[in-house]
């Protein structure tokens, strides 16, 4: 499962590596067997892919079922614009082209499974001791993960105070160890400074990109 697999206190955000995965295997499946699907074919062509996940796919194995997908896309988007509007009719135009425009079927997919796993968590919490303790081990969670996590407490049930205090407990020990290894990664450009800063200290920057943001997806395989 993959909450249990990730509250191991092996990563800087539990939830981030959670949402990586299933980002990965949304974006593989449109790269796969999804791309053949009628019903997904029509998913793609109603909202189409957002600038981040067209990169992902375009980075990730096959070039062909995005070719096929992108194509059906502008064909419906092509329809949008058949006809041109009076100055009177722009404005109603526009926003239509911009309802059409904005979205996205691998957002709207991870969201929806991001969903059952912010509230997973919380009611994991509140019924099962092994994953009380478990969450004794995590570092701490990115914001927006964080955030999400406060949301779902009251799903914790009569452990809901104590699902605050250990998710508030975490994230202020993960951002003081943070702090200290910033500090030490900037001491180590002091001219009089003699040693190379650790490696946790080394790479504070790419945590600190995790703990802000959010960590980047995994690209699907290439082949």
């Amino acid at each position: 499962m993959y909450i249990w697999r990730n509250f191991n206190g092996e990563c800087e955000c539990p939830m981030c590596k959670i949402h990586q995965k299933t980002e990965c295997d949304i974006c593989d499946s449109y790269l796969s067997e999804a791309a053949m699907e009628d019903a997904e074919r029509e998913k793609v062509n109603k909202y189409g892919f957002c600038a981040k996940h067209y990169d992902v796919l375009y980075s990730g194995r096959g070039k062909l079922p995005l070719a096929l997908q992108a194509s059906t896309r502008l064909k419906t988007l092509e329809k949008l614009i058949k006809n041109t509007p009076d100055l009177k009719k722009i404005a109603k135009v526009t926003e239509n082209l911009k309802e059409n425009t904005s979205d996205c079927i691998v957002c709207r997919k991870i969201e929806f499974n991001m969903v059952r796993y912010f509230e997973t968590v919380a009611r994991l919490y509140g019924d099962d001791e092994k994953f009380r303790l478990a969450m004794q081990n995590v570092k701490g969670f990115c914001f927006p993960h964080f955030i999400r996590l406060l949301e779902n407490a009251k799903k914790a049930g009569k452990h809901a105070q104590e699902f605050i205090d250990i998710i508030y407990q975490k994230q202020r020990e993960s951002l003081e160890n943070l702090g200290k290894d910033l500090t030490e990664f900037t001491m180590a450009f002091d001219y009089r400074s003699t040693s190379l800063p650790s490696k946790s200290a080394s790479i504070s920057l790419v945590k600190t990109y995790v703990k802000m943001y959010s960590d980047k997806p995994i690209l699907p395989e290439r082949k």
